[in-house]
């Protein structure tokens, strides 16, 4: 096929797409699939007969228009709805992977409460999140620090949000969870012990949530807890630890190797202050109970 014949296949193609937009023509699809992409991801959607993610293109993409007897043709702006639903679900799917809990899926930066008590402690979070790329570079960590029900929590959960839109791995774990998982490899043969804990060595980002949770630790747990701490050490890959005690507290109960550890990677810790906002959450409901 010669030039003027493909110019002139291009043209009556853009013609048949006009008449369908228009309406001067029915469109002749049985059905029709439209693709989210979202960079090197996507997914295709079915559409039958008569029905269409966006009415103005008929998910063509495209705007045809008819001009001085000549057919126009521009984006439609369902092409990036298409690839903003794409990011989304992207995102959605990367989170859930990381192991966050529903609660904390949509914990973001913007929707934490920021106070002058507890403005440093975001800044610092946000910084990091920010600059996550140097970070996964050096393992350069984040040690969260504060009592009960000041936002560490969600504060991490924002960290892992974030590193995983930029398209980096990520696992969020509580504590006395990850250890309840690894005790059970020992009596099923379905799992073993290095299958919890080796993703958790590959992903870009840990995060170690409530490592306080128990007042007291076995020589096990203080083992198990050392060995997954020194594993991202050994590897430089970063951690976020949340704990409500100090360093003492940690040192006591966890030891000196893994204080030595986590002040390494972490440098100073981040106090997270202000008001106890599950507390004050707490109220509100038993004020409207009343």
């Amino acid at each position: 096929m010669n030039k003027k014949d493909i110019q002139s296949r291009v043209e009556q193609i853009k013609r048949e797409r006009w008449a369908w937009q228009s309406g001067k023509t029915p469109d002749p699809r049985p059905g029709h699939h439209v693709r989210f992409s979202a960079g090197k991801d996507s997914y295709w959607r079915y559409y039958p007969p008569g029905s269409y993610y966006c009415r103005h293109c008929l998910d063509l993409g495209k705007l045809y228009q008819e001009q001085d007897g000549s057919i126009v043709v521009s984006p439609c702006a369902c092409v990036a709805k298409r690839q903003q639903e794409a990011r989304r679900k992207k995102l959605q799917a990367g989170l859930v992977a990381t192991g966050l809990r529903k609660k904390f899926l949509s914990r973001t930066f913007e929707n934490f409460n920021v106070t002058k008590l507890n403005r440093p402690a975001y800044k610092a979070a946000r910084s990091y999140a920010q600059n996550f790329a140097s970070h996964r570079q050096n393992g350069r960590s984040l040690f969260l620090v504060g009592d009960t029900g000041r936002g560490k929590t969600h504060l991490a959960a924002a960290i892992v949000r974030d590193v995983v839109s930029q398209g980096y791995t990520a696992a969020f774990v509580v504590t006395i969870e990850l250890l309840s998982d690894i005790r059970a490899t020992y009596h099923t043969e379905t799992k073993t012990e290095w299958q919890v804990l080796g993703s958790l060595k590959n992903v870009d980002l840990l995060v170690l949530d409530d490592i306080s949770a128990l007042d007291q630790y076995s020589d096990w747990e203080k083992g198990k807890i050392y060995e997954l701490i020194n594993m991202r050490y050994e590897a430089e890959k970063p951690l976020v630890i949340t704990c409500s005690k100090m360093v003492g507290w940690v040192k006591e109960r966890l030891g000196q190797k893994v204080v030595d550890r986590l002040l390494e990677m972490c440098g100073d810790l981040v106090q997270v202050d202000g008001e106890n906002y599950r507390k004050r959450i707490a109220d509100q409901t038993r004020r409207q109970d009343d």
